[in-house]
């Protein structure tokens, strides 16, 4: 990943354009990918039940991992040195 925010200066691009210095849109989308992890309700597919289970997800939407309660979640996601984050 390229650590574009260190660059303070606006410079010239040869479109024109000013290059204001910040993340690009493929280094914003892989910020925090393997840092943050969120929860939500999804059905559980390992059931016939129409029951909801905790999924955890990664920064990318990957679906790492069900749990039965949202702390049991919460506590998978901070053992695996990752930090909980609330989407919505």
């Amino acid at each position: 990943m390229t650590d574009r925010t260190a660059q303070l200066s606006p410079k010239t691009t040869p479109r024109g354009a000013q290059d204001t210095g910040l993340l690009s849109n493929v280094d914003f989308a892989m910020l925090g990918i393997h840092d943050f992890a969120y929860v939500r309700e999804v059905p559980n597919a390992e059931e016939d039940k129409d029951e909801l289970v905790f999924g955890v997800f990664t920064a990318d939407g990957t679906h790492i991992a069900s749990f039965d309660s949202q702390a049991i979640a919460h506590a998978a996601i901070r053992q695996h040195d990752m930090e909980p984050r609330a989407v919505h």
